[in-house]
């Protein structure tokens, strides 16, 4: 049985100089990494779903803990200490899978840490969450669109070994604890074919999407709808609790 805990938005899951051994994997909402370094700058970085923290104690690669992890949003995560981690490694594969996909992320999001970050050059369009799940998404905050394709993706564990080597483009904004209905590739908001403006892609005819109040992908409707300038609501998901955002193309 998972070892589930839940942190309030402010709380301090580990704290620089610490000396525990424990990792976290994140199932739901947002943390903050902070650390100083040697020149005592500061260094922050934002995690979400699927990514994990407290690795290098969990491993016994630093005595101390190297960074200050708070929760930016209410977020959910899984306790792995290193007894469950010898559980994992000696159960079923499917078990261990999601910790390995975290890792994964955690090295590319390490990695990119040292790249160069580059200015937004464009803003396309601005994205805010109407409900508390859309918020969540955001970290709470709005979000401008500064590239195209704009992905809105699920996010569902890893299964198997396999499903960690399935390619799927990188989204932008990752829907964690929703319904199987959504899909990594859910919702694309790109450049129109007509090259007029922005358009909005449904990954598939059927699905649950509204668009100002109007379904579009069911029936005879098109999967591909226009984003004209101004303000749009977009829903979908599960329709009992669906994702709310505001779009506001200028």
């Amino acid at each position: 049985m998972a070892n589930i805990v839940a942190f309030q938005q402010g709380d301090v899951l580990i704290g620089q100089g610490d000396k525990d051994a424990v990792a976290y994997l994140i199932q739901s909402g947002w943390v903050e990494v902070r650390r100083k370094n040697k020149a005592g700058e500061t260094l922050n970085i934002k995690l979400q779903a699927g990514e994990v923290v407290g690795e290098l104690g969990l491993a016994g690669l630093a005595p101390q803990r190297t960074a200050t992890i708070t929760a930016l949003t209410d977020c959910e995560v899984e306790v792995i200490d290193r007894g469950a981690l010898i559980r994992l490694v000696n159960g079923p594969a499917n078990r261990l899978t999601p910790l390995l996909s975290a890792l994964f992320s955690r090295l590319e999001s390490t990695l990119s840490e040292h790249e160069p970050h580059q200015q937004e050059t464009h803003i396309y369009a601005t994205l805010t969450g109407l409900n508390p799940t859309a918020k969540q998404a955001l970290c709470n905050e709005p979000m401008n669109i500064s590239h195209l394709p704009w992905i809105f993706g699920a996010y569902h564990p890893p299964q198997s070994v396999t499903d960690l080597f399935d390619i799927h483009k990188p989204v932008d904004v990752k829907l964690a604890g929703c319904s199987r209905l959504l899909r990594p590739e859910h919702i694309f908001i790109e450049a129109a074919d007509d090259g007029s403006g922005l358009q909005l892609r449904l990954a598939q005819r059927g699905d649950f999407c509204l668009l100002d109040e109007k379904r579009i992908a069911y029936g005879q409707q098109d999967m591909i709808v226009a984003l004209t300038a101004g303000e749009h609501i977009l829903s979908f998901g599960d329709q009992a609790s669906p994702f709310e955002f505001q779009l506001d193309v200028p």
